[in-house]
């Protein structure tokens, strides 16, 4: 039974993400540049201090937006997993069966971890407010069972048809603590990139406050380049490690 180390397997993520960012800039041409018109559109359309009930025309773009992200998002993710384990560079602008399957895999795994979440937090409602603590180790189990279920992600990417949630879950059999390290380091990632985000905004405000909606879309359409990648590479680390047999 191979043992995964969780600080090297984020540090190769890490690592990957650094190497080839050329690559991952390549495969963010098509889909970051239209997240950020639509962005753009939304804060321009939507009128300010409007019904919040009304549904009109930033409204309607702020929806096709949250569509596109999460299409291009898949579709960003399987062409870097293609890259990484198959040294495939797709076109920036690639959506075929491999991503809609890729999206629905993605939806199962999030309602799988979202659902019972969701009604723990109801059921904790009604309990005295002491009971509540237990919310955050059942995220953190929930975060760390959904990252075992992702194993599958890079399968689908390589249109492998035969590797199934019960595969992923069976190939990280005996690293229940290394997972939720893996699951903690990345949370640690994410929660840095977004504190150096609002940091930046919070001191443009200071001196430019009305710049600081598009420096934000900007600043976003980064990040989320940023964590599309290095979540894949998350996935692809593990995958490689355990489905592959690789060594970092």
């Amino acid at each position: 039974m191979r043992k995964l180390n969780p600080l090297k397997a984020v540090s190769h993520a890490l690592k990957s993400v650094f190497l080839y960012r050329l690559v991952a800039v390549r495969i963010g041409l098509f889909w970051i540049p239209l997240l950020l018109a639509l962005g753009l559109a939304e804060q321009v359309l939507r009128k300010p201090g409007g019904n919040p009930g009304q549904f009109g025309a930033g409204e309607a773009v702020g929806l096709l937006s949250a569509v596109a992200g999460l299409i291009g998002f898949c579709a960003m993710a399987v062409a870097w997993h293609r890259f990484i384990l198959r040294d495939e560079v797709a076109a920036p602008l690639q959506v075929g069966s491999t991503t809609w399957r890729y999206l629905g895999n993605s939806l199962l795994i999030l309602l799988a971890m979202a659902v019972p979440l969701a009604i723990m937090v109801a059921v904790l409602a009604l309990l005295p407010p002491l009971v509540s603590v237990i919310i955050v180790p059942a995220a953190i189990l929930a975060g760390a069972a959904a990252m075992r279920l992702s194993i599958k992600l890079p399968a689908v990417a390589l249109g492998r048809t035969d590797f199934s949630f019960r595969d992923a879950w069976a190939a990280t059999d005996g690293n229940f603590w290394q997972i939720i390290g893996v699951f903690a380091l990345n949370a640690i990632v994410v929660l840095g990139l977004a504190l150096a985000v609002i940091g930046i905004l919070q001191g443009v405000n200071l001196v430019l406050p009305a710049a600081v909606p598009y420096l934000g879309l900007a600043l976003g359409a980064v990040a989320q380049l940023f964590y599309t990648v290095f979540n894949a590479s998350i996935f692809t680390s593990l995958y490689g490690f355990f489905v592959e047999k690789r060594d970092y």
